[in-house]
């Protein structure tokens, strides 16, 4: 019975779909047909108005007065002159004011009716991209826990905790999926969340990586753990981070170390730092938070710059910033703020 229900709502669902673009192409239609109905019905009064009024018009040019006559001897019996080449040029002024009346009102309603699906057809573009970017970090860390399970597994050794870590990972993509699905909507989910729990997660789930590349990873906390709550989702607020370790990491020469710290910020907001001891940003660290911005710095790391990109975008949606603390040719401190939960 469960089976039946979910298929008749997918079916629903997929009906909904599939009659999305029919009705608003039915709508623009319908409103189409009544601005040009309106704009005829107005344009042929105007029409008969021109006629009647040149035709009085031509009276007084012959000697005639119009309102001497009466309207039957006026227009009754065909009684109405009319100047030929006048009655053209304004015939082709009316037909040309028509267009172009029809042609901006089609323009408005069209980019009006279609702006939705073209924010729509942005978010699909902006989800794949987005998915893309943020599978390729847990399905490399992934990789890695794999290459180690056949290591350990070809030298007798246990791999029964490299599996336990390997599901959690698997979880982890999950919920970035969910996460990135209710991103999409346009949706905001915020409770709270402990930052330092945040913090521990998103360290493990980056270490494989780190211990790959031979670079260290340290977290510091400066204060109570407890009292760094703020609003959001644990999942997102983890992406953010993982993004900004992964460049870290990636940006960090071996036998170096990236260190996050967690404290306090001004104006009662807190702050995660993420500090490395690579080469630097260079003069324009702004580039690296646009979307598809690539950073040809001469290392292995070439991406397809994204990831700060949406660490920003999950950032700015629970109320927080990503941006360069500092840079030099000795290292690069990242800044997350979020406000700090009531």
């Amino acid at each position: 019975m469960e089976s039946d229900a979910q298929t008749q709502r997918n079916h629903k669902q997929s009906h909904g779909r599939n009659h999305q673009p029919s009705t608003v192409a039915g709508l623009i239609s319908l409103r189409m047909t009544i601005a040009m109905t309106m704009i005829t019905v107005v344009g042929g009064l105007i029409f008969v108005a021109g006629v009647l009024l040149g035709s009085r018009h031509e009276f007084t040019e012959r000697g005639l007065d119009p309102n001497a006559m009466s309207v039957t001897e006026q227009f009754g019996s065909g009684m109405m002159v009319i100047d030929t080449k006048k009655a053209v040029g304004f015939t082709v002024l009316f037909v040309l004011g028509v267009i172009a009346a029809v042609a901006l009102i089609g323009r408005y309603y069209s980019r009006k009716e279609v702006a939705p699906l073209e924010h729509a057809f942005e978010l699909q573009k902006d989800f794949v991209a987005d998915a893309s970017h943020e599978l390729k970090t847990p399905l490399a860390v992934i990789s890695t826990r794999i290459d180690l399970i056949e290591f350990r597994r070809a030298h007798g050794q246990s791999i029964d905790g490299v599996i336990a870590d390997l599901r959690g990972d698997v979880d982890r993509m999950n919920a970035i999926i969910t996460d990135l699905l209710v991103a999409a909507r346009g949706a905001v989910d915020a409770e709270p969340v402990a930052l330092a729990v945040v913090i521990g997660q998103s360290v493990d789930s980056v270490r494989p990586l780190a211990d790959k590349r031979s670079v260290g990873l340290n977290t510091h906390i400066d204060g109570d753990p407890s009292h760094f709550v703020v609003r959001g989702n644990a999942v997102g607020l983890s992406r953010c981070l993982v993004a900004v370790l992964d460049n870290a990491i990636a940006h960090s020469p071996a036998d170096s170390a990236v260190t996050v710290s967690l404290g306090y910020h001004h104006h009662g907001d807190v702050a995660i730092r993420v500090a490395d001891c690579g080469s630097g940003i260079g003069s324009d660290p702004e580039r690296l938070f646009r979307r598809f911005a690539r950073d040809d710095d001469g290392t292995e790391h070439q991406g397809y710059g994204l990831g700060l990109a949406l660490a920003r975008d999950v950032a700015n949606r629970y109320g927080g910033t990503l941006s360069v603390e500092s840079t030099s040719s000795h290292g690069t401190t990242m800044l997350i703020t979020l406000p700090l939960a009531a």
